[in-house]
């Protein structure tokens, strides 16, 4: 069995490097039309136009590595099935979750390499894309100079600002609060501010009134003098938050809590947060469902691993849109099953079908 195991993972490899780059390849050629049809690239260099898809790549990945795994998977069984390998295993009383073993170990490695992207490449590689963007106006979106309702995170601060205009890398700010929470539980200082300015990393607040909240009940308030913060921040982000595919886990928990504190919506920023999980977890997923239905249809023709690969796939993301865009806006329905119910149905109908082969 393992000289077995060492011949389905050798049939698997060129499939899934292969498929990969090929589905990779289609995102890249359409980023670039679609900046083609929608902005003039006469006036922006091929170089920035490269490197924007370059540093878009690793997203790609992100999502391309399942349908390489499903690939790999469907064709390594389809060939086992059609040169009557699997009828002597099966004889000889060799279970199909035996079979599909191998499979699944390389779509675990898989899947733990897809995570890797997500966690350390992705939120770098896509950070760099945004910014190329933004300075090369390929995202056709300009300069912003006026922003409302921002918030941030201040070292000790949650602030939320109330309009924000922007002067080369300096900010005018007005209607500021600062929330601290100084330890213990229900109590909260609250700092308001008529104006506020940003200078080389300084942050200079005016006109400032602090508050201690223990619970609904004030103990204490009086005015401030002006203070300052010194932090620098990236000013393009003001005007452009980071994406959740800029963001680490743990930033994105974050991004969950502040949500929460201030009570805004965090709903969708759940739903990402999930779904940075359940993605690689596809590959694994695809690695076990994908060579079950192979084997149903083995012997119907030489590309039948292809056409199932495929239409696994397809299926897999329309439920994989509908689910996350569509039930992850829905109240009722937690941000975790949004995200991971596409490989939940995907798995149980797996394991349905693998009973029925047994």
């Amino acid at each position: 069995m393992k000289k077995l195991d060492r011949y389905i993972v050798r049939e698997m490899v060129v499939p899934f490097l292969i498929g990969t780059f090929v589905v990779v390849l289609m995102f890249q050629i359409n980023t670039y039309i679609g900046l083609a049809t929608e902005l003039n690239l006469d006036s922006v260099p091929f170089s920035a136009v490269l490197q924007f898809i370059v540093y878009k790549t690793p997203e790609f990945l992100n999502l391309t590595l399942p349908a390489g795994m499903s690939l790999a998977a469907a064709l390594a069984i389809t060939r086992l099935a059609r040169e009557s390998e699997l009828t002597a295993m099966r004889a000889a009383g060799v279970r199909i979750l035996r079979v599909v073993l191998p499979i699944a170990i390389f779509g675990t490695f898989v899947a733990v390499g897809n995570f890797y992207l997500v966690e350390k490449v992705i939120p770098r590689t896509t950070r760099e894309a945004n910014r190329i963007g933004m300075q090369a106006a390929i995202l056709g979106m300009g300069s912003t100079t006026f922003a409302a309702n921002k918030m941030i995170s201040l070292k000790r601060y949650t602030a939320s600002f109330g309009s924000v205009s922007r002067r080369g890398d300096d900010l005018d700010i007005r209607d500021v609060l600062l929330v601290e929470r100084p330890g213990p539980e229900g109590q909260i200082y609250l700092t308001t501010a008529q104006s506020a300015t940003y200078h080389n990393g300084i942050w200079s607040f005016h006109g400032a009134y602090w508050r201690w909240l223990n619970g609904e009940d004030l103990w204490q308030a009086k005015p401030m003098k002006d203070f300052t913060v010194n932090e620098p921040i990236v000013v393009d982000e003001m005007f452009m938050p980071p994406s959740p595919q800029e963001q680490s886990t743990e930033q994105l928990r974050q991004a969950i809590r502040t949500a929460k504190m201030l009570k805004t919506d965090y709903k969708q920023l759940e739903v990402e947060y999930y779904v940075k999980y359940s993605i690689p977890a596809a590959c694994i997923v695809f690695a076990i469902v994908a060579p079950v239905f192979a084997i149903y249809f083995a012997r119907t023709g030489g590309f039948v691993g292809v056409l199932v690969s495929f239409v696994i796939v397809l299926l897999y993301y329309n439920a994989f849109v509908i689910s996350t865009k569509i039930l992850g806006k829905i109240d009722s329905v937690p941000a975790w099953l949004a995200a991971w119910s596409p490989n939940i149905v995907f798995a149980l109908l797996g394991i349905a079908a693998i009973r029925r082969l047994e």
